[in-house]
């Protein structure tokens, strides 16, 4: 199963990936690009992978893109 990522998220895949193989065990993702690429024995239907994939990608945009201000709040707020 192939499917293209928006350019904009392309620098979360790698640690997006590595979610993602640990939520479906025995998934192989290969990137090629801007292309993903699924395949292996997951039991798992192409377009839940597909979402499942793109949910992990999305998490950690967010994740990388609020972490200064979590860590400024949280200086704040424990005075460090």
């Amino acid at each position: 199963m192939n499917f293209e990522i928006a350019p904009e998220l392309m620098p979360h895949v790698a640690e997006a990936t590595v979610r993602f193989r640990y939520l479906i065990p025995g998934s192989n993702v290969a990137i090629a690009g801007d292309i993903v690429t699924i395949d292996g024995e997951t039991g798992v239907s192409a377009e839940q992978l597909e979402q499942q994939f793109l949910y992990c990608l999305y998490r950690q945009k967010i994740y990388s893109e609020t972490l200064s201000l979590r860590r400024t709040l949280l200086a704040g707020v424990t005075g460090r």
